[in-house]
């Protein structure tokens, strides 16, 4: 990983993974949780937010309707499987983003699926087309 140094700003990434705070716990300690960036690269780049989904290592995540499993290993920075959750899509502050929080990012084969995911949370899909023009009749 290339440290940045001087006055530029870290440099977020579509696929990059990082772990951010999302708040706090019932005792009131930071909830610290990897999130995937999903926001397309001139957004990270010129606005002063970045669009998430939260990562959960919960198995039970698998079955969710809009879940993609992120493995766990070294490109992915994740030491365990994990679930991207499409169903909590949100927006962070880009100050939540720096070097010192990447863990890493995920390969071609899963920004496949991850843009599946998102088609179909968002009402994207053909199918959704379809159903929305049987709708309106």
């Amino acid at each position: 990983m290339n440290m940045k140094t001087g006055n530029h700003p870290w440099k977020v990434k579509r696929g990059d993974i990082h772990a951010v705070r999302l708040g706090s716990d019932e005792k009131d300690r930071p909830f610290i949780r990897p999130v995937l960036v999903i926001q397309n690269d001139i957004g990270n780049r010129l606005c002063s937010s970045i669009i998430v989904v939260p990562l959960t290592p919960e198995k039970y995540a698998r079955k969710v309707l809009f879940g993609v499993l992120i493995p766990g290993n070294k490109e992915t920075g994740l030491n365990s499987e994990y679930v991207a959750l499409f169903s909590q899509i949100r927006t962070l502050s880009k100050e939540k983003f720096h070097e010192n929080n990447y863990l890493g990012s995920i390969n071609t084969d899963i920004r496949k699926e991850i843009n599946e995911a998102l088609q179909i949370s968002l009402g994207l899909s053909a199918l959704q087309q379809i159903e929305d023009r049987i709708g309106k009749r």
